[in-house]
């Protein structure tokens, strides 16, 4: 891994600082090493199964073990990585029990939260929810401005929705959902299918259709699910029929 100076200033030495403003600095520089080796997971730089070690990520970070070990507590609340019996931790793996538990979780509590925004959605939030979706076409040959965008149009979706419960749920999953949302969007590159999905749920939204807008949003995140499980199988391609 190569160091950033942004990550050492947040870093720094802040293990070793006295007193409140000690703790404060550590917990800010935790929370970068956590943004950091969360980030590199949920794109694969990190690979799933890869051991990481407290000495080894303080030597490549540049950081001393503190906040590594604190940012590692904070992957392992979520899931992330996972302790292994000798010490240390490992990427937690992929697989296809895993992407279908996750999917099936993220379509009930997304399509919920395009229910309640299609309720509450104001002619000013279906035309943002538009603009992203004309966005989302523009750059469909991007992956990461892909996944940007459709991740804004998703947090659009929420905000509207205003449903603490169904957003508090989503929290809890949102690092494994950003994995396999990953996998599925690099075989959308290139097509439109993920541009038509959208565009239903904003159709929906603006038609003032909550049933429409909730099965809109279950049945893009069902073909999302299909394109993950495609890649974790490492077969086909982004037309092909699963078995």
């Amino acid at each position: 891994m190569t160091t950033t100076p942004d990550l050492r200033a947040a870093v720094g030495q802040a293990a070793t600082a006295p007193g409140d403003a000690g703790l404060a600095r550590r917990q800010s520089g935790a929370r970068a090493v956590y943004d950091l080796l969360r980030g590199r997971i949920i794109d694969g730089s990190l690979a799933p199964d890869a051991r990481l070690t407290e000495p080894v990520l303080s030597a490549e970070l540049g950081v001393s073990r503190t906040p590594v070990r604190e940012a590692l507590r904070l992957l392992q609340a979520e899931a992330l990585v996972v302790e292994l019996p000798t010490g240390g931790v490992r990427v937690a793996p992929l697989d296809l029990a895993d992407a279908r538990r996750v999917y099936d979780v993220r379509a009930r509590l997304e399509g919920l939260l395009a229910r309640d925004a299609c309720e509450r959605a104001t002619p000013d939030d279906v035309a943002r929810l538009v603009r992203l979706v004309t966005l989302m076409d523009a750059v469909r040959d991007h992956e990461d401005e892909v996944l940007r965008v459709g991740a804004q149009f998703h947090g659009e979706i929420e905000a509207l929705a205003d449903n603490r419960w169904g957003s508090a749920l989503l929290r809890q999953i949102r690092g494994h959902v950003d994995r396999y949302r990953a996998l599925a969007a690099r075989r959308r590159v290139g097509t439109t299918d993920h541009v038509d999905e959208h565009r239903a749920v904003a159709d929906a939204i603006a038609s003032r259709d909550p049933a429409a807008a909730e099965a809109a949003m279950r049945a893009h995140i069902e073909r999302s699910a299909a394109l993950a499980e495609q890649s974790l199988r490492g077969v086909g391609s982004a037309t092909d029929d699963l078995p």
